[in-house]
């Protein structure tokens, strides 16, 4: 009785440590499986930038108004900046990620607001 309580439990001890070394792999695939790269296009971001932020920016983003013209913010910022400082801005500038914008947006907006 002593030996089948062992067998078992080393049974099940095994059993258990192979599903954690499932888990940890599967978990460890998802992690390591590369993002797709998203293209940034500038013509659909000057149309979301429009959409969503003229009424501080100016219908192109070089008018200005509540909010700063954006022309030339490319001598400040990088796109991978842009693209941080839309998804995540410092108030008064109103947080439109992840929703109203998406991923794919928020490249195209800071594409087009590096072009100006």
């Amino acid at each position: 009785m002593n030996c089948r309580f062992y067998c078992i439990l080393l049974v099940c001890a095994c059993v258990l440590a192979d599903c954690t070394s499932l888990s940890a792999s599967r978990t460890s695939m998802v992690a390591q499986s590369p993002q797709p790269q998203l293209v940034p296009d500038a013509a659909r971001g000057a149309s979301i930038l429009t959409a969503n932020c003229a009424s501080c920016h100016g219908s192109t983003g070089r008018e200005g108004g509540v909010g700063p013209s954006l022309t030339h913010e490319n001598r400040r910022m990088d796109i991978e900046f842009t693209i941080a400082w839309i998804k995540n801005p410092n108030p008064p500038m109103p947080k439109l990620y992840p929703s109203p914008l998406s991923e794919q947006d928020v490249v195209d907006v800071a594409a087009y607001v590096e072009s100006l």
